[in-house]
């Protein structure tokens, strides 16, 4: 069984990042989101602030007298933020993989076990990611890598930004429990309280408790918190997989006569998009379609063109992710209803969808039975 990889993707200073990206004239500038008022707090800040010593939490009266009045305030644009954060998720599922859960508008954890081979290493796909997101949308982001949730998690916040940090079964120790327990995720302030009393400083004093003694005072809490930080379970990721019941790519095009040689071109570009995306998904298809509208050339009595749209699918016998057997079936498909006229949309789609794993699962098991 496949070691967990999990991505926990951080977006830096996100809300602060988003106005400098939005507004270029604020790059390198101290921008804050906050009310402008001296009694409000920085709710973000970027990271050339953070170079007067202004972080969240900071009040707007100090973060001024910090900055020397060159202190830019933004009041916060709430919509701006979720459509960068819904670019950012929508990329990293069309691109890498759909395992995606969503943790905030600048947060996601990554299942990337069957995905990383591709990139070599997890800190090439961690670098493509990276680049990915700086590209499309010119923020930056940090990346931890581990086995478990937890340590991802927190292995994020170790290198910002733009870092990137692996945590392996075999240096989750020097790197985990060498850290006060009071920056572990999950540790509340009741919980800090009674280690407290404990003479608990650091992650290694609470593991090395006696299991009674977290056991009686601080529950079953205490007892998962003791296992998450041994690295123990806590590899599951929640992500939503019914949104990879299809997969489709589309081009349209202005009215103008195409030549086949055009066509076909269109069609295996589209192919190969769909197949990329199969891939990265680590999915297998069993049907493609090809949806093509036409410009109708009859003449209407409201003098306006329509469109007329036809769709066709072809099944295979076995799952495939292959871009030849997938274009040759639909360039099929497109010699035999395809009479010269005027095309506005071609469209490739596959569905009847599967993952390589549970076909090799499922076909393992039917040899048993034979």
């Amino acid at each position: 069984m496949n070691q967990k990889v999990i991505l926990h993707l951080d977006m830096d200073a996100f809300f602060a990042s988003c106005e400098q990206a939005h507004d270029k004239t604020l790059k390198n500038k101290p921008v804050v989101v906050a009310r402008n008022n001296d009694k409000s707090i920085i709710v973000a800040a970027s990271y050339d602030a953070r170079k007067y010593g202004i972080k969240a939490g900071t009040p707007i009266f100090e973060a001024k007298k910090l900055a020397y009045g060159e202190l830019i305030i933004k009041e916060g644009n709430r919509d701006l933020y979720e459509e960068y954060s819904e670019r950012i998720f929508n990329l990293i599922k069309e691109q890498f993989t759909y395992k995606v859960e969503i943790l905030g508008i600048d947060e996601c954890f990554i299942d990337a076990t069957n995905i990383w081979k591709k990139y070599g290493n997890v800190k090439n796909l961690s670098l493509a990611i990276q680049t990915a997101v700086y590209q499309e949308t010119g923020l930056t982001c940090s990346i931890g890598v581990s086995f478990t949730r937890l340590f991802a998690k927190m292995g994020s916040d170790m290198k910002k930004p733009n870092g990137i940090t692996i945590i392996t079964k075999e240096n989750y120790k020097t790197l985990i429990w060498n850290k006060p327990i009071k920056d572990v995720i999950g540790v509340g302030v009741s919980s800090l309280e009674k280690m407290e009393k404990l003479n608990v400083e650091t992650v290694n004093d609470f593991i090395k408790l006696d299991e009674k003694i977290i056991e009686n005072t601080f529950g079953l809490v205490g007892q998962k918190m003791f296992q998450k930080l041994n690295g123990i379970k806590n590899n599951e990721i929640a992500y939503w997989d019914t949104s990879m019941k299809s997969i489709s790519k589309e081009k349209t095009f202005e009215k103008r006569n195409m030549s086949i040689e055009e066509i076909e071109e269109v069609l295996f570009r589209l192919a190969e998009k769909v197949v990329i995306r199969m891939q990265n998904n680590n999915l297998l298809a069993k049907t493609v379609s090809l949806s093509i509208k036409f410009y109708n050339q009859e003449i209407n009595f409201d003098k306006k063109e329509h469109k007329k749209r036809k769709s066709y699918s072809e099944t295979f016998i076995e799952y495939t992710d292959s871009l030849e057997k997938i274009y040759s079936t639909v360039k099929t498909v497109l010699d035999d209803i395809y009479e010269g006229e005027s095309i506005s949309l071609i469209g490739i789609g596959v569905t009847n969808l599967l993952e390589k794993d549970k076909l090799v699962k499922q076909q393992t098991f039917e040899n048993i039975i034979i």
